[in-house]
C-alpha cells in the first residue's frame, strides 16, 4: 500500500503542526503528505513549509472544505487516500491497524475506525463507537445505523473508488464528508473498520471550517439529496433508516443548542421517516421547554412505560 495523506488546511496556525507531526509519529510511514492550504490568512502555509520535504504544499484560493481535500486528492501519488483535518490528530498506530486490515480484507476499497474525541475544554472523553472488533462491515449503510459512523480523521479510500463515485461535492459546505460516505457505499457496502481508536476529534478548535454546527438547511439538503440518490441505487430502504438516525441524532442536538424552531421544522419536514415515539418525545420538549432535560427524560420514561402497559394489556 502506498497512502497519501490529504490535510485541508484554513488558518489553522495553531493546530496545523500538531496535525503533521502526529502524521509523521505513525509506526508506519505515510508514503506521502499533503497540506492544502485553502486561501489562509495567518501564517498556515509558512508553519507547513518547516517540514521541509516531509510536506507537500498547496497553495490555492479559499474554495471550501470539499475543494481543498479534492485538490489533494488530484494530486496525490499514492493508490489510497487518507484524511486528516489540520485541527485534529492520529494516534501512532492509525496507519500500522488499518494496513494489516487491508491486508487482511485485500477485496476492501475503503475503511475506517473508532475515534476519540475532546469536549469543548480540550479534555479527551471515551471512544465514540461501541465495542466492537477490527473487522469488515458488509454494508456501510447497516454499521451506521448501529452507531458506527465514519468521521473523515479515520477514513482510508483507495482512488479506484474515487474514480467510480467521485469526490466531495464542491457546492456542499457542510455535509460533504457524509454525503460522499453514501455515495461510495451504494456502490462499495462492503467496508473496512478498526476497533481501536485511531484519531483525536478536537472539539475546542475555535472558528474551524469542518466543525461548525450543522444548519439546518445543509441537514435538509443531505436528506433530499439522498432519498432521490439512494432509489437511483436501490438502496432506499437502507438509507432510510440512516436518515432516520440522522434526523433524531441532528434534532435532540438543535433542541440542546436551544435551536427549536429549526427542530421543529426538521421534525415537521421529516416527520414521516421518524418512529412515532420519538415524535411523540420531541413534541412534548417543545411543548414544555421548562421542564429541565432531567425531569423531561422521567416524566418521557414513566410515560413510555405507560404506553407499553397499555399496548400489552390490548
Amino acid at each position: 500500500m502506498k497512502i497519501s495523506v490529504v490535510i485541508a488546511a484554513y488558518n489553522a496556525s495553531t493546530t496545523i503542526e500538531r496535525a503533521v507531526r502526529s502524521v509523521l509519529a505513525q509506526t508506519r510511514p505515510a508514503e506521502e503528505i499533503i497540506v492544502v492550504d485553502d486561501g489562509s490568512t495567518d501564517g498556515t502555509a509558512d508553519i507547513a513549509r518547516r517540514f521541509g520535504s516531509e510536506v507537500r504544499l498547496i497553495v490555492q484560493p479559499n474554495g471550501g472544505t470539499s475543494i481543498a481535500r479534492n485538490r489533494g486528492i488530484e494530486v496525490a501519488t499514492g493508490e489510497w487516500i487518507a484524511f486528516l483535518d489540520a485541527d485534529d490528530e492520529w494516534l501512532p498506530e492509525k496507519l500500522k491497524l488499518q494496513d494489516e486490515l487491508f491486508r487482511a480484507h485485500p477485496d476492501l476499497g475503503w475503511g475506517y475506525g473508532n475515534f476519540i474525541h475532546t469536549n469543548r475544554k480540550g479534555t479527551p472523553l471515551n471512544a465514540v463507537h461501541p465495542n466492537h472488533s477490527s473487522d469488515a462491515f458488509e454494508d456501510y449503510l447497516h454499521a451506521y445505523c448501529r452507531g458506527f459512523y465514519a468521521w473523515t480523521g479515520t477514513l482510508v479510500v483507495h482512488k479506484n473508488v474515487f474514480d467510480k463515485v467521485g469526490l466531495f461535492e464542491a457546492g456542499m459546505k457542510r455535509a460533504q464528508d457524509n454525503d460522499l460516505w453514501f455515495r461510495i457505499a451504494y456502490q462499495f457496502p462492503r467496508v473496512g473498520y478498526v476497533g481501536q481508536p485511531l484519531a483525536i476529534y478536537h472539539l475546542d478548535t475555535p472558528g474551524s471550517s469542518t466543525k461548525v454546527n450543522v444548519h439546518y438547511e445543509f441537514m435538509i439538503r443531505l436528506i433530499e439529496r439522498h432519498l432521490q440518490l439512494s432509489v437511483q441505487y436501490k438502496r432506499r430502504d437502507a438509507f432510510l433508516l440512516c436518515a432516520r438516525r440522522m434526523l433524531e441524532v441532528w434534532i435532540r442536538e438543535l433542541i440542546q443548542t436551544g435551536q427549536k424552531k429549526q427542530a421543529e421544522a426538521l421534525l415537521e419536514r421529516f416527520g414521516d421517516y421518524i418512529c412515532s415515539r420519538f415524535r411523540r418525545e420531541i413534541r412534548f420538549r417543545l411543548r414544555f421547554p421548562y421542564i429541565g432535560p432531567f425531569f423531561a427524560d422521567k416524566l418521557l420514561q414513566f410515560k413510555n412505560f405507560l404506553y407499553n402497559r397499555w399496548i400489552h394489556l390490548r
